[in-house]
């Protein structure tokens, strides 16, 4: 996910090399972008859309449809790794009209059609994660998955996986301790309410309720 942000950066701010003034629409939209990125993740629920869309307007203005595209693609990365579902029609209008084989290999990844990616475009740091999942390998993607240096590329890994495939608790406490490292309240909360039901599906009743306090604690205003 870091290297998806960084080629969003490098598209909006500098494509147009060192001579030419960058265009402020492409500032603006990247800008927008990273506060959508980071009021999604820490749970400000109340200013998290309206960054989307002011990105989305500064990026229809420059009429470009590759960096609109890395727009959604990001918005559906942080909803994959918060455990939410996401409706990828924008994604598949603009793909009509732009066809590119990485970005739909990264779409067919977070939507769990692991069959469908073509693992030669999907970006290397999920390679193993797909390979795991095409065999159902749940000790190879903890591994896989804890190799991923970025924390934000992790925690998408662990949000594919949790999302589509039997997941276990390792996976689920390298989720809860990547979002706890870095303050994203939605998905810690995510993750911990899968915990919980983990634990009550195992029938640790101890440890499901202590979960359950942890999270009526974290909840409090």
């Amino acid at each position: 996910m870091k290297k998806l942000l960084s080629l969003a950066l490098a598209l909006l701010i500098c494509a147009c090399g060192t001579v030419t003034p960058v265009p402020a629409w492409k500032e603006n939209a990247y800008r927008h972008l990273d506060d959508y990125k980071t009021s999604f993740l820490t749970g400000r629920e109340e200013s998290t859309e309206p960054h989307f869309v002011k990105a989305r307007r500064e990026m229809a203005a420059g009429n470009d449809l590759s960096i609109l595209t890395i727009a959604y693609l990001t918005k559906y990365s942080l909803h994959t790794a918060s455990l939410e579902s996401f409706d990828s029609s924008e994604f598949a209008k603009l793909y009509g009209l732009e066809p590119n084989a990485v970005d739909m290999a990264y779409c067919h990844f977070l939507k769990g059609n692991f069959s469908a990616v073509d693992a030669r475009a999907l970006p290397s740091r999920y390679t193993g994660v797909l390979k795991a999942a095409l065999s159902k390998d749940l000790t190879a993607a903890a591994r896989e998955i804890a190799a991923i240096d970025d924390p934000l590329s992790r925690l998408i890994a662990c949000g594919v996986w949790v999302r589509y495939l039997p997941s276990d608790e390792t996976i689920l406490q390298m989720a809860i301790a990547t979002a706890s490292a870095n303050g994203w309240r939605r998905p810690l909360w995510a993750y911990l309410t899968k915990l919980q039901t983990y634990y009550f599906e195992q029938n640790d009743v101890i440890k499901a309720n202590t979960i359950k306090a942890r999270l009526d604690l974290l909840k409090k205003d």
